[in-house]
C-alpha cells in the first residue's frame, strides 16, 4: 500500500474496478435523477421567492454532488485545486487589458516544506504589503474551484488596487478527506502562515479566512494560535493579525438553529449531508501511532468553546462573519458573532446577513464572474481592515 504521506494534494485517488463500476452506475442513474429533483424544487423556490435562478441552480449542482458522490468520487471527475488555479489564471491573463493587472496573474505556486500542501498565489507577493490567508471550502472533500480564485481577486486583490495597498492573497491548496483528516489540514494551515511570518510579513498585515468548511479551519488556526494543538507546530505571534473572516461558516454538529428545519430542503448543503461530511473531519492518524488526547472536536469549534475563546483578542483584531438567511448555516454564522461579542474578547466583529443567499454566495458570486451584494461588502469591510493598519 502506498505511503499516504508521500501523496501530493493534486494527485487524484485511483479507483478500482469495483469503484469505477459504481461509479458509472451513480453518474447514469443516480446522479441525473436526484440532480433533477433538486434543481426543479430549488429552481421553483427561487422563482417563487424572486431569487436569482442561476445561483439557486448552482445549489442544485452541489447538492447532487454531496449528496450522491461525495468526495473520493468527486474528486477523480473534477479538477484538482491546482488545475482548477493555473486554468484560473490562464483564462484572467488572456482577458486581462491592463498590464499593471496581468503583472498580478501569473502561476506562482510555493510548495510547503511538508511535502504535500502549496500555496496558490493570487496577486504579486513579490510586491505585497499585506497578505489573505486563504482557506476554502468544499466540506475538506471538494477541491477549490474557478469561483474561489475569482472571489480572492475581486474581494481581496482589487480592493488593493482600488485602496492603493498591493495586496496577495496566499491560496492554501491543502490535502482533502477521506484520504487526508484532522489534524492534517490545520497542520498545513499553520505551516502556510508561518512560511508567510517567515518571509517578513508581520502578524498585523496579515488577515485570515476562508467559506464553508475553509472558515471552520479559519477558526481551528486561531485557536491553535490561542492554545496550540498538540500535533501541529506552535506558532508564537509578536503582535495579533489584522483580521480574519468567515463566509458561511461551518462550525459544528449542532443543528438545533430554526435555520436548519427552514433551509433543509432549498440550501447548497442538507442536514444529511452535512452529518455524512462531519465523519470526514473525525481525526485519523496519518501513518503516526499516538494518543488522540481529546483532540476530535478542534474540528468542531462549538464542542470546544473552552477558555480559549475568550482570548481571541490575543491573535486577532477583527472578524468578519457573513452569512445568507437562506441556508442552514446562518445559525452557527449568528452565533459565533453573538458569542464572541458577548464574551468581551476585544475583538471586533462585524456580522453580515443577505436575505435572498444560501450557502457560500460570494463564491457562487465569482463563479459567475459578478460583483454582487455579497462581493461588494466584503470589499467594503476589508478596505476597513486595510484602512486600520
Amino acid at each position: 500500500m502506498a505511503d499516504l504521506r508521500l501523496i501530493a494534494p493534486s494527485v487524484k485517488p485511483r479507483l478500482s474496478i469495483g469503484d469505477q463500476i459504481k461509479l458509472i452506475g451513480i453518474a447514469l442513474f443516480v446522479a441525473p435523477y436526484s440532480f433533477a429533483l433538486a434543481l426543479a424544487r430549488l429552481l421553483l423556490y427561487a422563482f417563487q421567492n424572486e431569487l436569482d435562478l442561476r445561483y439557486y441552480a448552482v445549489c442544485a449542482v452541489f447538492r447532487t454532488v454531496f449528496g450522491t458522490l461525495g468526495g473520493f468520487y468527486a474528486q477523480t471527475i473534477f479538477p484538482s485545486t491546482e488545475e482548477a488555479y493555473r486554468a484560473w489564471v490562464r483564462q484572467k491573463e488572456r482577458l486581462a487589458k491592463d498590464p499593471a493587472l496581468k503583472e498580478r496573474l501569473r502561476c506562482d505556486i510555493q510548495p510547503l516544506d511538508n511535502g504535500h500542501s502549496s500555496i496558490l498565489w493570487v496577486g504579486n507577493r513579490h510586491k505585497a504589503r499585506k497578505i489573505v490567508l486563504y482557506l476554502h471550502g468544499g466540506g475538506f472533500e471538494l477541491p477549490s474551484i474557478a469561483g474561489h480564485f475569482e472571489c480572492v481577486w475581486n474581494s481581496y486583490v482589487l480592493s488593493g488596487v482600488e485602496s492603493e495597498t498591493e495586496v496577495a492573497v496566499a491560496f492554501l491548496q491543502y490535502s482533502l478527506a477521506p484520504t487526508w483528516r484532522a489534524p492534517v489540514q490545520l497542520r498545513q494551515a499553520a505551516a502556510a502562515l508561518s512560511e508567510i511570518l517567515d518571509a517578513g510579513f508581520s502578524a498585523k498585515d496579515i488577515i485570515v479566512g476562508g467559506d464553508s468548511a475553509g472558515g471552520n479551519l479559519t477558526v481551528q488556526l486561531l485557536h491553535h494560535l490561542v492554545d496550540p494543538h498538540a500535533e501541529v507546530a506552535r506558532i508564537v505571534l509578536q503582535e495579533p493579525l489584522s483580521a480574519a473572516f468567515l463566509i458561511s461558516p461551518w462550525l459544528g454538529k449542532d443543528t438545533s438553529a430554526a435555520s436548519f428545519r427552514d433551509n433543509d430542503r432549498y440550501d447548497m448543503i442538507s442536514m444529511d449531508i452535512l452529518r455524512s461530511l462531519d465523519i470526514v473531519v473525525q481525526p485519523c492518524r496519518d501513518g503516526a501511532s499516538t494518543d488522540n488526547k481529546g483532540q476530535d472536536s478542534w474540528a468542531e469549534p462549538f464542542e470546544w468553546n473552552g477558555p480559549w475563546l475568550s482570548k481571541l483578542g490575543s491573535v486577532v483584531g477583527k472578524i468578519y462573519i457573513t452569512v445568507g438567511n437562506r441556508e442552514i448555516l446562518a445559525g452557527q454564522g449568528k452565533l459565533m458573532a453573538k458569542t464572541v461579542t458577548a464574551m468581551q474578547t476585544g475583538v471586533e466583529v462585524t456580522l453580515e446577513s443577505n436575505p435572498k443567499a444560501a450557502h457560500d454566495f460570494l463564491v457562487v458570486e465569482g463563479l459567475f464572474g459578478d460583483i454582487g451584494e455579497e462581493t461588494i461588502k466584503m470589499k467594503q469591510w476589508f478596505k476597513t481592515a486595510l484602512e486600520a493598519n
